[in-house]
């Protein structure tokens, strides 16, 4: 049985070595230093703070997959101007073992993160993805997310955002 919660100090190693083996796995290119650094201050960003969370799905206390929010900070220089900081935040570190994909699992992730941003009061939810990652896109779509920002670049970026009111 999955059971997904939020991340404690004492789950941190289990959930970094998940989510830099699954990034690893599905990114075709060297992690960049900020999300190895997301890795290392994981505690320091995510644990015990009132506007930032990462949440795990555990499968006989195996983590299997990962979601996380915090503040969206406008660094995205093609989207300055456009969200309210104070109630936008950014949805990362999305991640499903690939053995337990399309089982239902990403979606359980998300529905507790609407829950965690509805409690939070935030209006907006912003993500980005790369159209390379598996299933990404189609996932984001399906959850209701807009493109907003299409880069069709060697990163293949692409940017989404969704009203928090309109989600489940």
């Amino acid at each position: 049985m999955i059971n997904i919660r939020e991340v404690k100090t004492e789950d941190i190693n289990a959930v970094s070595t998940f989510i830099l083996a699954t990034m690893q796995e599905v990114y075709p290119f060297p992690l960049s230093k900020a999300s190895r650094n997301d890795l290392d201050d994981m505690e320091k960003l995510f644990i015990n703070r009132r506007d930032a969370t990462i949440m795990a799905a555990f499968l006989n206390d195996k983590v299997v997959g990962t979601i996380a929010v915090r503040p969206y900070d406008g660094r995205i220089v093609s989207l300055k101007d456009r969200y309210q900081l104070a109630t936008t935040c950014e949805i990362i570190k999305c991640y499903v073992d690939q053995h337990v994909r399309q089982q239902g699992i990403g979606s359980l992730l998300f529905e507790r993160t609407v829950d965690y941003c509805k409690q939070k009061n935030y209006k907006t939810m912003y993500l980005h993805t790369h159209r390379f990652l598996p299933g990404g896109l189609t996932f984001w779509r399906k959850k209701g997310f807009q493109i907003i920002l299409d880069e069709r670049g060697s990163l293949q970026t692409v940017h989404m955002e969704q009203e928090v009111n309109q989600l489940l």
